[in-house]
């Protein structure tokens, strides 16, 4: 099986992007196709994945937006993460605190690559079996001095290490272009969104 760093590497090599995706799904921010859906989430979820696998290298499920729906939002996550490409990585962003949730995040629930942590305390717990790993959550501008993945909240980046001199950057696409629209045209918009964030 594939070490984190190796899945990584090849899903920046299929899709020739450095970008991840986040999906925050909120009711207020839906387009309106998938507001005639009791639940949306997956149906939105599913729309976005399919628009845009080609186009990032791997996906940010944000964890508090979909617990806004409480179990049906659960549930929701749960489905909507076999749609992503298996070659992609997917990152289950928290943050967690404590060893506990790594269970959850990993095979018995969510079977996320990655997660991101409050501190590195407990990242031993995330990243012992190494097709796992985790990103802990800083403010500030990066610093090249880390030994682990690090999530640099002010800029939208990841950052990962490949040895001691070398570091991986991940661009996060955010909620400016996750809803690029409002209307029937949201995937086309969010493909060009992407797009554009590339070309930067």
């Amino acid at each position: 099986m594939v070490d984190f760093i190796g899945k990584l590497m090849a899903a920046r090599r299929k899709t020739q992007r450095n970008i991840v995706l986040l999906l925050s799904p909120q009711v207020r921010h839906l387009p309106l196709p998938m507001q005639r859906y009791d639940d949306p989430f997956l149906p939105f979820g599913r729309a976005v994945i399919e628009a845009t696998q080609n186009l990032v290298c791997g996906y940010v499920f944000d964890l508090a937006s979909y617990l806004a729906l409480g179990a049906a939002g659960a549930i929701a996550l749960e489905r909507t993460l076999p749609f992503v490409d298996r070659e992609l990585i997917t990152i289950l962003h928290g943050p967690f605190w404590g060893p506990q949730y790594a269970g959850a995040a990993f095979e018995s629930a969510f079977t996320c690559d990655a997660v991101t942590l409050v501190n590195d305390i407990y990242l031993d717990s995330y990243t012992k079996d190494p097709v796992h790993s985790a990103f802990v959550v800083h403010d500030g501008l990066p610093r090249t001095a880390r030994v682990h993945g690090v999530f640099w909240h002010d800029v939208r980046l990841f950052t990962y290490p490949l040895d001691v001199e070398s570091i991986v950057n991940i661009r996060l696409a955010d909620e400016k272009v996750l809803y690029a629209s409002g209307g029937i045209d949201f995937q086309e918009k969010l493909v060009d969104a992407l797009n554009a964030m590339h070309r930067e």
